[in-house]
């Protein structure tokens, strides 16, 4: 029987792994889930693997190497820096992610951590629990109608986010290499970087994490934006450089931050970043929903059981592995 395991099974709840075991059951193959965290434990405990589903944990070259019989990895959801697609391309193996399963959830949590900061919500969380009434003279918030919301990655995330701040009556603003015109009313596409950086009231960034985008934002890019300015990040820690952030917050020209990601996250819990008034900090979750996760697993065990069953899937993220495969 054909065996896939799940490396990083801290992830699941039952209900994701019973899911998944009648998925895989109902086309006649195993999934075997593994707690795994290092590349040396998946090296020694699924040496055996036919595939190869996985979270977090990192499956490098030398990993693909000790795995002989490896033919698919996937990467639940949307990023998957942490596969060495050069590695198994050359070995023939498929890698896959699951790009379309939280774009309306990700969009959310990106918009609740903004009106979070636009409303100051911490800071009068605070007041209230300290017996103070009303807004005070020291905590400050401004009309969100008419800001300008500069979206960095303008794809289904970017989009998404997009039409949420346009019924907030926001001006978007949006930058993507890859985009060359919009044709969505009220949403305008910026020519260069540093334009959005210039403009934006609001930065989100919807990018992946690449050797191109790693970061992007420092204190060179800081530096050109308004004062004042709110920096919002649900993509990649990476994008962001950590200490030149953390040095723009204490210079006020970033007002505040919100994060669902970080460089290094999980962060230690004595992080500067975790200390400061100005960050509101999640644990990477933006992804969540219950149905997210139950449609991103749908479609994982999908894509798994279609190349190990001879087929090709979809959301194929090295596409020239077809060119060592003959599947149909």
């Amino acid at each position: 029987m054909m065996r896939t395991y799940f490396l990083d099974e801290h992830f699941l709840t039952q209900e994701n792994k019973r899911q998944l075991t009648e998925d895989f059951a109902a086309a006649g193959q195993e999934i075997i889930f593994r707690s795994y965290k290092t590349s040396e434990e998946v090296i020694s405990g699924a040496a055996d693997a036919e595939a190869v589903i996985l979270m977090a944990v990192k499956i490098s070259a030398e990993v693909i190497a000790a795995l002989p019989k490896l033919r698919f990895i996937g990467r639940c959801g949307i990023g998957y820096d942490n596969v060495d697609l050069e590695a198994a391309t050359a070995r023939g193996t498929v890698v896959c992610n699951v790009p379309d399963h939280c774009t309306y959830e990700v969009a959310s949590h990106t918009f609740a951590l903004m009106l979070a900061l636009q409303r100051q919500l911490v800071p009068f969380i605070k007041r209230a629990r300290a017996g103070g009434y009303a807004q005070g003279s020291e905590i400050q918030c401004r009309r969100i109608k008419g800001q300008t919301l500069g979206i960095l990655g303008y794809g289904k995330i970017g989009r998404e986010l997009a039409k949420m701040a346009l019924g907030m009556g926001m001006e978007i603003l949006v930058f993507d290499p890859w985009v060359k015109e919009v044709s969505e009313p009220g949403i305008t596409l910026a020519r260069t970087l540093e334009e959005v950086l210039q403009k934006a009231d609001v930065l989100s960034i919807h990018t992946p994490l690449t050797p191109e985008t790693t970061h992007m934002l420092a204190m060179p890019q800081f530096k050109l934006m308004k004062r004042g300015v709110f920096l919002l990040n649900a993509s990649r820690g990476g994008v962001i450089h950590t200490q030149d952030l953390i040095a723009a917050l204490k210079s006020g020209i970033i007002a505040g931050a919100g994060l669902d990601v970080c460089e290094g996250e999980p962060l230690p819990i004595h992080h500067e970043l975790l200390g400061m008034d100005t960050v509101i900090f999640t644990p990477h979750v933006g992804m969540y929903s219950e149905e997210a996760m139950a449609d991103m697993y749908h479609k994982l065990a999908k894509q798994t059981i279609d190349v190990l069953s001879g087929r090709w899937t979809n959301n194929i993220v090295n596409p020239q592995v077809r060119e060592k495969l003959n599947l149909r």
